[in-house]
């Protein structure tokens, strides 16, 4: 595995990391972020270019970090990288496993990449709410599920608020969100975890409208 070319500066940033700083976390994974893009487009098989994005790999990476970020012995920023990566060659594996399945008619539905187990109730909203925007129910549930999100979308920052639009409502690549918003691919990542973690606190308990979505 190639290192990460590390600097004095991400030890800094680890140290802080592993004392519960958030942001320094945000730092250092968005310094990690080109080469980690890197090495999944790498790995990711040219026949599955088109149903896996490592973008959407990389979302679910950086969420299950924040989640497990307790579970790292700080041992260098360069030990870091190589934990991060290992928990992404993981989840593109699971997500080729999930791919093939589909393909052999297994009875798996294709896994939402996007959707980390943390956050999936609120992405799942989001979802909901594309559709009813697309094609509005007469769902009474359906209609609530739409109240709510809209209420908890209009509750977070502007940046926060307008990254999950374009990604989850408007359904548009990381790559274009970020020069729509004049920011790297790696901080709108950021932006949609913290967004989504965010939203499933404004929610609360979600299950009830999940489960009569339909």
């Amino acid at each position: 595995m190639q290192d990460y070319p590390c600097s004095d500066a991400d030890d800094q940033l680890l140290d802080r990391a592993a004392a519960g700083d958030q942001t320094a976390l945000e730092s250092l994974l968005l310094n990690c972020y080109p080469h980690l893009a890197a090495r999944i487009a790498r790995k990711l098989p040219a026949a599955m270019k088109s149903q896996i994005s490592p973008e959407d790999i990389l979302q679910e990476t950086f969420a299950e970090i924040f989640r497990h970020m307790g579970r790292f012995e700080a041992q260098g920023a360069k030990a870091f990288f190589r934990w991060v990566a290992g928990i992404a060659d993981h989840r593109l594996v699971d997500a080729i496993k999930a791919q093939c399945a589909a393909k052999r008619g297994g009875g798996r539905e294709p896994v939402d990449l996007a959707a980390a187990p943390e956050v999936s109730s609120a992405a799942d909203l989001l979802a909901v709410f594309a559709a009813h925007s697309r094609t509005p129910s007469r769902s009474a549930a359906r209609h609530e599920a739409v109240a709510a999100v809209q209420a908890a979308l209009n509750a977070l920052g502007d940046d926060q608020r307008e990254a999950l639009r374009l990604r989850y409502i408007e359904g548009l690549p990381v790559a274009q969100i970020a020069e729509r918003m004049s920011r790297t691919e790696g901080s709108v990542h950021m932006l949609c975890n913290r967004g989504l973690k965010e939203l499933r606190a404004i929610l609360g308990r979600s299950s009830e409208y999940l489960s009569h979505k339909a």
